[in-house]
């Protein structure tokens, strides 16, 4: 959902109408929740008393579970992966020396080892490690198109992709 900008007859928020026309209502972030393509985002079947986003018919929640590349099935794994994996509820964090745009981390505990890779920036990055230094299989890739994917050695990120990877012991 994004941000809705609010008219002036709109406005709801206590702080915007004790101060109006300085923009710092929280009304825009607060627009009903965008639920389907229906009247209303399937909010209500009544008019809501804040405007929907322009683009409610696409961005929602019906069109999140039917994509399954979308941010709602993203967070649906990680919040999987965490709950199967001992080290990204209760392990250790270490961060890994990186340089540009890019954020490694282990997280470890006793044999169970996750290794995060984040590339933060618009272009591809590759981070190198020693042969076998990281080795092990692709649990995600926040492209949701690389699982089960074999790692060592290098490792390639695209624009803005994260990847979680356990190591073998």
């Amino acid at each position: 959902m994004e941000q809705v900008p609010i008219a002036a007859d709109d406005v709801r928020d206590p702080f915007e109408l004790r101060v109006p026309g300085q923009g710092l209502g929280r009304d825009g972030a607060r627009t009903p929740m965008q639920w389907d393509d229906g009247p209303y985002s399937g909010f209500s079947s009544a008019k809501p008393w804040l405007p929907l986003a322009g683009n409610a018919v696409v961005e929602n929640l019906a069109q999140q579970r039917a994509d399954q590349a979308s941010i709602y099935h993203l967070y649906r794994r990680l919040i999987a992966l965490r709950k199967a994996h001992p080290a990204l509820q209760l392990g250790s964090y270490r961060p890994v020396v990186a340089s540009g745009d890019l954020l490694l981390y282990m997280r470890e505990l006793h044999d169970d080892r996750i290794f995060a890779a984040l590339n933060l920036g618009a272009e591809p990055a590759v981070v190198s490690f020693p042969q076998d230094a990281i080795s092990g299989s692709l649990l995600l890739s926040t492209y949701g198109d690389r699982e089960d994917e074999r790692i060592s050695g290098d490792l390639a990120l695209r624009a803005h992709e994260g990847i979680l990877v356990k190591l073998a012991s």
